[in-house]
């Protein structure tokens, strides 16, 4: 990854976690200070060492209480770090997760929801701790092992001036191994997120599809696509594993070497008498703490290399909401108060360049009853798609207007297939929206939806989902027409609603229609001629 795409996914990033970053830097100085008290230890062990060669009793109980105060200060100062980052933790995950949920709310639903959702799903699972952990652990050890670093280095200088270069020469292999071996890995690990992101997917449209699988006993042919993808995934983590078998290898080789290297030119030092056993001791474990903060360092760096394809995954994820691209526009005309919503020079296709709507340019009046029909692969539910905004494309794809004139925007949509969720009745009516008991009523009794609701146990607090009560399908459906005839919005979709009602509800949205199509403007996908009496108008697309 070049310098300058890694300062603005860096830069990006901290502008993520924004409101964490003044208490992060206050615990980093408080982690630090626990590392900086313990980096007396090898110069008091010297002392220690020293006062034993020279049998001198108090000197040796004086500085034997001194590592035991220093030793047992670091104790305490790591235990209250790690409770202070555990709370810490707990506060940005619950801020981050929030975000990232309410950003995957505005994403335009029929390109990001629908075809990417293992991605979306794997965005919470492992992407989104990877991500904050860059900023709450990595990148502020990486900082304390610098300062540490440069304490060490200053006070191994004063011992030996040589070993101190030596120590710092040698030091540079770590880093080097670091970066070589922590790029190869995080090319790996960007396939591996991406055979995962399948893996999540097949799962939930197994989910969703187990009962035709059982119906059609295509157990084994699911379960051989499954093992291909697990298949997959392992002979990625096998490369994975290699390459940080070679890491290892390669860092245990050079430290191996170094070791012996410095044991015999300090060794000879204390023979030939330039210098003690406990300064010599002392010496040694600075360049041994040196070392080992460097090779620490170098492989959080190897890690935040790897993590960087979680922070760009979760970047990508949000800069998708912000190049959205949208048609949809709402005009306020004080001199003619008509109401309308327009249509112009609409045009939609696909990746594969096969135009699903040419030039499309109609007006609907507000208030009335448009039905629209076409043949299967027409368009009709895509038009309904890009008036809702759940359908949004580079400029390539959608071009032309759709102009909500002295009319609002926000509508409501019922789809062939309902959404339902664990709560009660009372919340997929609602949405959280406080709304009237008498008016929850009313629309019930004309969805005749009312009779069923009283006849559960808890009534409209009776739950749905998981193992709760499961509603049927033309239930379901009824509760979607329900929740959307509750919504204060001037403009209603319907996308061959009738399809999953039984004869009694399909009576019941005929009436409906009737009464609405004063008050609302309404536009229904339908194949069926039953509705054709009381609308005020047909679109046909070819």
């Amino acid at each position: 990854m070049k310098k300058q795409n890694t300062k603005a996914l860096l830069s990006w990033g901290a502008s993520f976690i924004k409101p964490f970053i003044p208490v992060l830097i206050l615990l980093s100085i408080f982690s630090l200070l626990g590392s900086y008290l313990l980096t007396f230890e090898p110069r008091f062990t010297g002392k220690i060492i020293d006062a034993l060669t020279q049998k001198d009793r108090q000197n040796f109980w004086f500085f034997l209480k001194i590592v035991i105060v220093f030793q047992l200060a670091g104790f305490v100062f790591s235990l209250l770090a790690t409770w202070f980052g555990f709370l810490f933790q707990r506060k940005i995950t619950i801020y981050t997760e929030s975000r990232l949920y309410l950003n995957f709310l505005y994403l335009p639903t029929k390109k990001s929801a629908e075809k990417d959702s293992g991605k979306l799903l794997n965005l919470f699972l492992s992407d989104l701790s990877a991500t904050i952990g860059i900023y709450t652990q990595q990148l502020p050890s990486i900082l304390n092992s610098l300062i540490i670093m440069f304490v060490i280095g200053t006070r191994l200088i004063k011992i030996d001036v040589i070993l101190f270069f030596i120590t710092l020469l040698v030091s540079i292999i770590p880093i080097f191994l670091a970066k070589y071996f922590g790029a190869k890995q995080a090319t790996i690990h960007k396939l591996q997120r991406e055979q995962q992101d399948k893996y999540t997917s097949y799962l939930n449209e197994t989910i969703y599809g187990l009962q035709d699988i059982k119906n059609y006993s295509s157990q084994k042919f699911f379960r051989e696509k499954f093992l291909q993808i697990v298949n997959l995934i392992f002979k990625l983590a096998k490369k994975s594993t290699i390459i940080e078998m070679q890491s290892f290898t390669a860092s245990f080789s050079s430290n191996f070497i170094i070791n012996i290297s410095l044991f015999i030119i300090i060794g000879l030092t204390v023979l030939t008498g330039k210098n003690t056993v406990g300064t010599i001791t002392a010496a040694l474990m600075y360049s041994q703490k040196f070392r080992s903060l460097v090779s620490s360092a170098a492989e959080v760096y190897r890690s935040i290399l790897i993590s960087f394809v979680s922070l760009n995954r979760i970047k990508e994820n949000f800069e998708e909401r912000q190049k959205k691209y949208s048609i949809i526009k709402e005009e306020k005309d004080n001199i003619n108060n008509t109401k309308k919503l327009i249509i112009k020079n609409l045009n939609f296709s696909y990746n594969d360049n096969k135009k699903v709507l040419k030039n499309i340019n109609n007006e609907f009046s507000f208030p009335s009853l448009y039905l629209v029909k076409g043949k299967n692969g027409a368009g009709k539910t895509t038009l309904c798609n890009i008036i809702s905004g759940n359908l949004t494309e580079d400029k390539a794809n959608l071009n032309g207007e759709i102009i909500f004139k002295n009319l609002s925007s926000k509508l409501s949509f019922v789809r062939q297939q309902s959404f339902i969720f664990n709560g009660t009745i009372k919340d997929n009516l609602c949405f959280g929206q406080k709304i009237s008991k008498k008016k929850i009523k009313d629309i019930l009794e004309k969805t005749k939806l009312n009779l069923i609701i009283e006849n559960l146990p808890d009534g409209i607090n009776t739950k749905l989902g998981g193992k709760d009560h499961i509603l049927s399908q033309g239930q379901m459906q009824r509760l979607a027409l329900s929740r959307c005839l509750l919504q204060n919005t001037e403009v209603i979709l319907f996308d061959e609603v009738e399809n999953a009602l039984d004869t009694e509800t399909s009576k019941a949205l005929l009436q409906i229609l009737k009464e609405l199509k004063s008050e609302k403007l309404i536009l229904m996908i339908t194949h069926k001629n039953d509705y054709d009496n009381i609308a005020d108008g047909i679109f046909n697309i070819s």
